[in-house]
């Protein structure tokens, strides 16, 4: 088995008689603001990708994995039309995770209901949901899935063939089944597997821009989540992965705070923790090849060498600094887009497309869920207004901002008007527009994590790769 790094979670993995395309992230940018980091160049993927794929797996919807741009370079002529009916096809399969979660249409990303449809819009039509927990045969190989501890359908996978047996676990949670699969006597013996290497940032600090308190205690949580997944997979090299991003906008603001803030474990960090762990362990780059063959997992001469990247280095521009000074959310310069529209307008657009979201149907029956949000208008300075879900009103409150007029249970946001009225169009995907706003509730992410947002952002994405 011949696995090549295409970063992130992207690997190609060519079993001899397929070839198999994970968790596809095929651009340099992901959005306005993460990149691939070791950087991805477009000739790096054409050549890895030359020869075509049979299979595209997908781990789950995120957009880092679940990436519709680079899904659309993998169809033949991506030629789409906007019935839902693609005017052309590909002999590409897709495998993707579809329950036995049930759907909750505020979850993280983009919704998972719309992964089958984004994939038939972009023209697949040969579409493989899989219940993780399902093993699929492919021919040459086998693909025996896990389900992830999420709260959407989420999968991890183990390809087999006669000659190597590999995990790749993209983004997953450890889930209990996993780890008593691997108690059993009949375990999969396995001679690599992928392990996440990367976890949620500090609390607060991309939507509240709060300071670092516990820097210790989060990074301990990084590395008893990453200990126990090597506990409990014993393969005979971990390789630490799904972590090859930072933050770099594309719109001359410095975040380079944020590389210093949010990641407490990196792949470095994790491969020292192998060794004093007692396990086998490497890492790898776009680029490299690993060969897995009768019991051995090596990285061999491919597009990039074996020692093509310093890794230190690397890593060293994103790991977390307990000293490093979050800077305080400032809505006249964290903005993004233009203003068209005036204020009132777009809180009452918001409003509507909170209709039937989770955090409308609690309001309902609660009676609460007020938000304060205020709005910097360019120029104009900032405006504060009530937002009351349970009686559809938008009241103004006057200058300043949110919690400058919070009166009692309130929640409040703070966020520059053209950056509402970017994400309200579609202009602006939600995965890019962190460190745009601050907010102490999720109002913004029960409408912009909403599937029905995602669809919109597709449909306006594709027109206009189209010119139409």
């Amino acid at each position: 088995m011949r696995l090549t790094s295409l970063g992130h979670a992207a690997v190609l993995v060519e079993t001899g008689t397929e070839r198999i395309l994970f968790d596809p992230w095929l651009t340099q940018r992901l959005d306005r603001f993460w990149e691939h980091h070791p950087p991805l160049g477009d000739d790096l993927v054409r050549e890895v990708l030359d020869e075509g794929v049979d299979y595209v797996v997908l781990s789950h919807h995120h957009f880092d994995h679940h990436h519709f741009p680079s899904l659309r370079r993998l169809v033949d002529g991506a030629d789409v039309d906007f019935d839902d009916s693609p005017r052309r096809s590909t002999g590409v399969t897709c495998l993707y995770p579809a329950g036995p979660v049930p759907p909750q249409l505020t979850a993280s990303g983009l919704g998972h209901q719309a992964m089958a449809w984004t994939l038939r819009r972009l023209g697949f039509e040969r579409l493989h949901p899989v219940t993780p927990g399902d093993t699929v045969t492919l021919g040459g190989a086998v693909l025996r899935t896990f389900p992830s501890a999420v709260s959407f359908p989420e999968m991890s996978v183990l390809v087999e063939t006669a000659d190597a047996s590999v995990m790749l676990c993209g983004d997953a949670l450890l889930h209990e089944a996993t780890v008593a699969a691997f108690r059993r006597e009949d375990a999969p013996r396995l001679d690599a597997v992928l392990v996440p290497a990367h976890s949620v940032s500090p609390p607060g600090v991309l939507t509240e821009r709060r300071p670092l308190t516990d820097p210790d205690a989060v990074r301990a949580r990084a590395v008893a989540n990453f200990d126990r997944y090597v506990a409990s997979i014993p393969a005979a090299v971990t390789v630490p992965s799904s972590f090859g991003w930072r933050v770099s906008g594309e719109d001359g603001h410095d975040y380079d705070w944020c590389n210093r803030a949010m990641f407490p474990f990196t792949p470095v960090q994790a491969l020292r923790r192998l060794a004093d762990l007692g396990r086998d362990g490497l890492l790898w780059g776009p680029g490299q090849v690993l060969e897995v063959a009768d019991g051995k997992t090596a990285l061999v001469d491919g597009p990039v060498g074996p020692d093509g990247y310093d890794f230190e280095q690397v890593y060293a521009a994103v790991t977390l600094d307990p000293g490093v000074r979050v800077p305080p959310f400032d809505a006249a310069a964290d903005r993004v887009g233009r203003q068209t529209r005036n204020c009132e307008d777009l809180l009452r657009e918001l409003l509507d497309r909170l209709v039937a979201t989770d955090y409308w149907y609690r309001a309902m029956d609660g009676g609460a869920g007020r938000h304060v949000v205020s709005l910097y208008e360019n120029p104009g300075g900032e405006s504060s207004f009530l937002l009351d879900p349970v009686a559809g009103r938008v009241t103004r409150l006057g200058a300043g901002p949110a919690r400058s007029h919070l009166t009692g249970a309130e929640g409040w946001t703070e966020i520059a008007a053209s950056t509402l009225e970017a994400l309200l169009s579609g202009e602006l995907l939600f995965g890019s527009s962190f460190a745009l706003w601050a907010s102490d509730g999720v109002l913004l992410s029960a409408v912009f994590h909403h599937p029905s947002f995602y669809t919109r952002h597709v449909d306006r994405a594709l027109r206009e790769a189209s010119g139409t």
